[in-house]
């Protein structure tokens, strides 16, 4: 459990402006001087066992690349040692938080069979991590699969090296920072609501439908500007600073949070102001 910590978050609260009529999240990156095509990726980071699916395209893609490139690693040791030892609680995070609104969390998290003080013990990206595997609603929740790993385990990719774009401490600090009581609050609150915006998401990935992906997250987010830019903004611009070094002398396959794909500070659009070629791949 403790791998999947911080997967799916992104994906289901933040806003990405998928303004495109592709229907593909894959895109090959070429020219600006690459000795060889390289690839991103726009992933769903996880989906019940029954919804998943990775297509042929991808496969392909990930075959003809030298190295593989994710947020985080959650095949490494060293990256799951270090998110276990930076799970821990986050001093007076219900501070100033109005005693109902404490009221309300106890009770949700009493009703979901999560103890609320489990706060004192771990941080909110921990709790929020969990209550967002639960909105899949999976038939079998222990059959959920993590897109990063099962790429990871396709032909032609076992065996590869594997960067990360980040680390766990940033990725635990970062979400620990981006949800703060009353965001929780907040989430809790609309968490029906988000169970049945979240099968409309999965099925739009799947279907390949970036333009509805995109609607669907506009309706359920509550990110300000603010949050915006610490959660995706900053991020895609952190990574384009260490993607054309990587892309110089391999062809690299990079797997990113579909969040982080498209809109003027999107990586794609990025990469075309550092003047690469980047084409959909259908």
């Amino acid at each position: 459990m403790k791998k999947y910590i911080l997967s799916v978050v992104a994906i289901l609260m933040a806003i990405a402006v998928f303004a495109q009529d592709t229907n593909t999240f894959l895109w090959k990156v070429s020219g600006n001087g690459l000795k060889k095509d390289s690839y991103v990726l726009g992933t769903l980071h996880m989906a019940c066992g029954l919804d998943f699916r990775i297509d042929d395209k991808i496969k392909e893609a990930i075959k003809g690349t030298d190295r593989i490139a994710l947020e985080l690693n959650a095949n490494n040791p060293e990256t799951v040692k270090a998110l276990q030892a930076n799970i821990g609680p986050v001093p007076g995070f219900f501070d100033g938080l109005a005693p109902e609104k404490k009221k309300l969390i106890d009770s949700v998290l009493t009703a979901k069979n999560l103890n609320p003080a489990m706060l004192d013990q771990v941080g909110p990206a921990v709790l929020v991590s969990l209550l967002s595997m639960q909105a899949f609603e999976c038939q079998d929740p222990a059959a959920m699969k993590s897109m990063e790993l099962e790429l990871l385990k396709l032909e032609g990719a076992e065996g590869k090296p594997v960067d990360e774009l980040e680390t766990a401490e940033f990725q635990i600090n970062l979400m620990n920072e981006f949800f703060k009581a009353e965001d929780l609050y907040t989430y809790l609150k609309d968490m029906d609501i988000m169970k049945a915006e979240t099968k409309k998401l999965v099925a739009a990935y799947f279907n390949n439908q970036p333009k509805e992906l995109e609607d669907l997250m506009a309706k359920t987010s509550t990110m300000s500007p603010e949050k915006e830019e610490l959660m995706l903004t900053k991020r895609n611009k952190e990574w384009l600073n260490k993607m054309p070094e990587m892309m110089n002398n391999n062809s690299v396959f990079f797997a990113i949070g579909a969040a982080h794909l498209l809109g003027k500070n999107g990586v794609i659009q990025l990469l075309k102001d550092k003047g690469y070629t980047v084409t959909p791949v259908i």
